[in-house]
């Protein structure tokens, strides 16, 4: 995640925040969130760190869905850099662009879509 998305998460748990045991959010109109993270690593390498966000979001802000899309592009072109890229398959990256990025594209639409509809 990203300092600028650590800068926003704050600012909409903050506001809501009342340091107050009994009455700990003081949100009025909980409002539906959807958080989408891209990342190069595997889907599974950031599972934690989004339950976290999630559970916190849905407390303070309102429900909230997460969806991960892992193991994406970072270069359109891996065979154009100056050093060879043995951490993982570029091939297999491509494939995965190609097959599985679409689909969760799509499923990421329809989760906003729905999100909307709600509000």
């Amino acid at each position: 995640m990203t300092a600028s998305f650590r800068a926003l998460y704050e600012r909409l748990i903050f506001q809501n925040l009342t340091y107050n045991l009994d009455t700990p959010c003081c949100n009025p109109r909980p409002i539906p969130v959807l958080l989408i993270m891209t990342s190069n690593a595997p889907d599974t390498g950031y599972l934690g760190l989004l339950r976290n966000y999630q559970q916190t979001l849905s407390r303070f802000v309102g429900p909230t869905e997460v969806l991960v899309s892992g193991n994406t592009l970072q270069l359109k072109d891996y065979g154009k850099t100056d050093w060879p890229w043995t951490m993982f398959s570029p091939e297999e990256k491509y494939r995965r662009h190609e097959t599985v990025f679409p689909t969760e594209m799509e499923k990421a639409r329809q989760m906003g879509a729905a999100l909307a509809a709600k509000g």
